[in-house]
């Protein structure tokens, strides 16, 4: 298989306007492809589900999306046990070389990152992503065929794969969770996008979305566990209070972590925050259990843990959630 990236190929990956950062992140965006076929082709992929912000771009939004540098997953069968998924994927990818890009794995203080190593000497020899690996999505995987590129052209003449993906209902639904801790611009900017992109819009569930984000605001603050799976506890947990969670956000509160050079032109804060309130307020609707849940009380484990039973597809209903 003949896979032809260029510097010139790299360039024009690259948004208009984005620097050499945003040239960084364009060669880490198709070493994570070329990385995320090879996944497939293995096998592996079937362990993972595949969610975040990087899904949104190369499952959803294409060139419309923002670049994003990390790679989360979710283990896909909650009787999984993570490390040893984890094993599998260091020595799926240590020493892996794949047209021009060569993979090696690094551990710092229990977090794994891919280290990528390329040609393209003006950015530096090396770049990396983060490694997420997260407990079982709550809702059956998607397979998603990925947003066409021109880039996608030279990778040789195996086509890019189906991945297997979270429903987008659960990753919005993580998205909500994370901004009722603290306000990233890189969640608000993906919650903005997909509301304001019509074709995907109407197409969602947002009493499950609502539903999905209290039970993880919840479970953030409590921890569950089921299987060989623990959803564990936050850092800082706050009740879901959906008024406040609406309200107009200045800049002072963003925390711009990679916004800047990953979407080309980045977006106002005012801009996100206007279409977050507005696209949003369905929010607002809580049935009388969710209410009960938003205040993320630990004796309501037990309505908790009903709720998370009765959701679509069942699969945590038997496997001895606590």
């Amino acid at each position: 298989m003949q896979i032809h990236i260029q510097p010139g190929h790299i360039a024009r990956h690259t948004p208009q306007g984005a620097g050499a950062q945003g040239r960084g992140a364009a060669i880490i965006d198709v070493a994570q492809d070329l990385l995320l076929r090879h996944l497939v082709e293995t096998g592996l992929s079937d362990k993972l589900t595949f969610k975040g912000g990087t899904s949104l771009r190369k499952l959803y939004a294409g060139n419309d999306g923002r670049f994003s540098l990390d790679l989360d997953f979710g283990i896909t069968n909650v009787n999984d046990t993570p490390d040893e998924i984890i094993t599998e994927f260091v020595i799926a990818v240590s020493g892996l070389k794949i047209g021009p890009f060569t993979y090696e794995m690094k551990e710092r203080r229990g977090k794994w990152a891919v280290i990528y190593s390329h040609p393209y000497r003006d950015i530096g020899y090396t770049l990396s992503s983060k490694i997420d690996l997260n407990p079982p999505p709550w809702l059956n995987p998607v397979k998603r065929n990925w947003v066409p590129l021109p880039i996608h052209e030279q990778y040789g003449n195996s086509p890019l794969p189906m991945l297997q993906v979270m429903r987008l209902e659960e990753n919005i639904a993580e998205k909500i969770a994370r901004l009722n801790r603290t306000t990233t611009a890189r969640d608000m900017y993906d919650l903005s996008w997909i509301m304001t992109t019509n074709i995907i819009a109407l197409a969602l569930d947002t009493c499950l979305i609502r539903r999905l984000a209290v039970l993880k605001i919840w479970v953030d603050a409590n921890g569950i566990h089921g299987g060989n799976s623990f959803w564990k506890q936050g850092h800082e947990s706050y009740p879901f209070e959906p008024e406040r969670w609406l309200k107009k956000r200045n800049a002072a509160a963003f925390d711009t972590n990679d916004i800047g050079a990953l979407a080309v032109p980045s977006p106002s804060f005012d801009e996100l925050s206007a279409v977050i309130s507005q696209r949003y307020a369905f929010l607002l609707d809580l049935d009388e259990n969710e209410k009960e849940l938003a205040n993320i009380r630990g004796k309501d484990r037990p309505l908790a843990l009903q709720m998370l039973r009765s959701l679509p597809d069942g699969r945590l209903t038997d496997i001895g959630l606590y």
